[in-house]
């Protein structure tokens, strides 16, 4: 379904709203400095333009990120990392709410940002039912936009046109 800019717009103003309240809160603010502190650790091994991910990873996770990287595309100025959910465990020690089959609750999430620069964060978040895969976009503490999607294949599909839309121009690929 083909939204206009106005309808795209009233929507992501009616998902922040509801999510988060509008202007700088603490929650938010917190959030962001989680994903903007895991983005500067793996600056090292980020490359503009470029999805990148862990080295050990599940079969499963393995098709999910090679997915994305044939169909996610990051503007040139982005960076983009792929977080799948045995490295997010392992990171955090949690013991996730089983979901499907792979006993996650989710396929993973994408956090990307500028190249050098982690003021605008676009944290993708792609949930098994019951829960919602979003994407969410994180502004100097505030959260400016919010995508909601009935399906993965759905949030993959329109992250490229979210991170051109919030980091820059899609590049030609991720490397």
């Amino acid at each position: 379904m083909e939204y206009s800019q106005h309808d795209q717009n009233q929507r992501m103003a009616r998902v922040v709203e509801q999510r988060a309240g509008v202007g700088n809160t603490e929650i938010v603010s917190g959030w962001q400095a989680v994903l903007e502190d895991l983005l500067s650790r793996m600056k090292p091994f980020m490359r503009p333009g470029a999805l990148v991910t862990f080295q050990n990873l599940t079969e499963a996770e393995i098709a999910f990120f090679e997915r994305l990287h044939r169909e996610v595309r990051l503007p040139q100025s982005g960076v983009g990392l792929y977080l799948p959910p045995s490295v997010r465990k392992q990171m955090l020690g949690e013991n996730p709410i089983n979901n499907d089959v792979s006993g996650q609750p989710d396929a993973g999430v994408v956090v990307a940002s500028h190249h050098g620069a982690f003021d605008i964060i676009v944290n993708a978040l792609f949930a098994f039912p019951p829960f919602t895969p979003a994407v969410d976009v994180y502004d100097r503490g505030r959260l400016t936009a919010g995508y909601l999607y009935s399906t993965i294949d759905e949030c993959r599909a329109e992250l490229p046109v979210i991170l051109g839309r919030h980091l820059g121009t899609p590049s030609t690929g991720s490397r």
